[in-house]
């Protein structure tokens, strides 16, 4: 005999197999765990989509604020959704990836809609100067701006010259 777990319905939910979900749903009753729609939210692509969608129809694991923490695909559409349709929210993490992997429309949509923060350290270590720019930019529309000289530190440690000289000129936090 094979044992059956939740991890098949997990897995199928995070490889956007919907119709291998809807199987499963029907045909075993080892069901899933939030994982399912944590992972189909972080794989993101539209297919992924309708199977969060399925689940949060069909399904009462629910998810974790990790479903809208988008570090690996930058999908708008499904942190859209998930802001609208599900209550767990995101942590700092959902920008901070988002950023980090330069995904502007993400950090921009979850900046305007979310309340959870960022920091700029990351995004500078990660070399992604636009982003960097147009969180300055925010700043001076008087939003908070986490920056501090491990943002410089960061930047240089990863190679990012221009990064550094970036801050180096618009910044005063400066480096250690």
């Amino acid at each position: 005999d094979v044992e059956w777990s939740t991890d098949v319905m997990d897995a199928a939910a995070e490889n956007g197999h919907l119709a291998l979900v809807k199987w499963l749903h029907e045909n075993r009753t080892e069901g899933c765990t939030a994982n399912a729609m944590d992972y189909a939210a972080r794989n993101g692509h539209l297919d992924h989509l309708e199977v969060v969608k399925w689940l949060h129809q069909n399904r009462t694991e629910g998810c974790t604020e990790s479903a809208m923490d988008v570090r690996w695909n930058g999908h708008l559409q499904v942190v859209q959704w998930l802001h609208s349709n599900r209550q767990e929210g995101c942590t700092t993490r959902a920008v901070d990836d988002a950023a980090k992997n330069g995904f502007l429309d993400v950090v921009k949509w979850l900046l305007e809609n979310r309340s959870e923060g960022y920091s700029t350290d990351l995004v500078a270590a990660s070399g992604r100067l636009h982003v960097v720019k147009w969180l300055h930019n925010k700043q001076k529309e008087g939003w908070t701006l986490e920056c501090s000289t491990n943002a410089m530190d960061h930047a240089a440690q990863n190679g990012h010259l221009h990064v550094v000289k970036w801050l180096h000129d618009n910044r005063t936090e400066g480096c250690t």
